[in-house]
């Protein structure tokens, strides 16, 4: 009989570090699917809730939060690599715009209740670290809602009301309360916390031990 396993990933789009440590957690998760049922439910982050919804150039956003462009291009090479690794695709140079994700958080929140959460969260990962899409643009977003079954229209009803806001909100703050500061973070039946984008073998230990 296989054992049940009720994960819990808190992540944030514009996190880097997240799209890696998702991508190896799927394979870990892959792995073991013949063992453990998993129950994933996404939990939201924002690491920086202050961005503009329209969203700013990456490029300024980026100089100014670390001043020297060399050094965040440093930074880049070495998530980009530990993407390829994980086994993920990363095309900075495709993205223009550092986005406010709370739009993205909101579409998450709708996906929990048809059970299509880590299928969206995985859409939206792969347009904006892949393809380089605007995801600050409701239009994009609704363009890779549909790749999930929903209806574009819908989408864009959803997002230009303000549904799901306050409870993306009240999310937020319960992350908080757990003590969470940074993401990515995983948390197993609320007894373990994996912090960061860890190996394979890390994931692999803690859903045997849990």
């Amino acid at each position: 009989m296989k054992k049940k396993i009720e994960l819990e990933v808190v992540v944030d789009i514009v996190c880097p570090w997240c799209y890696v440590g998702k991508t190896t957690l799927l394979k870990a998760m892959d792995t073991l699917k013949d063992q453990i049922d998993f129950d994933v439910r996404i939990l939201p982050f924002q690491l920086d809730p202050d961005v503009p919804t329209e969203g700013v150039s990456r490029a300024q956003y980026l100089t100014k939060k670390f001043g020297d462009g060399e050094r965040f291009a440093e930074a880049e090479r070495r998530v980009v690599q530990a993407a390829k690794n994980a086994g993920a695709e990363m095309h900075f140079e495709k993205n223009q715009m550092q986005i406010n994700t709370m739009d993205c958080h909101r579409l998450i929140w709708l996906a929990g209740q048809d059970g299509k959460q880590l299928a969206v969260t995985n859409e939206l990962y792969q347009a904006y670290y892949q393809e380089g899409l605007d995801l600050s643009k409701k239009s994009n977003l609704a363009g890779v809602m549909a790749r999930t079954g929903y209806d574009s229209q819908d989408i864009l009803s959803f997002l230009e009301s303000s549904q799901g806001t306050r409870e993306v909100e009240a999310l937020i703050g319960e992350v908080y309360s757990y003590g969470i500061s940074g993401v990515p973070f995983f948390i197993l039946n609320r007894e373990v916390g994996i912090s960061g984008a860890q190996p394979l073998e890390v994931f692999l230990q803690a859903f045997q031990e849990v």
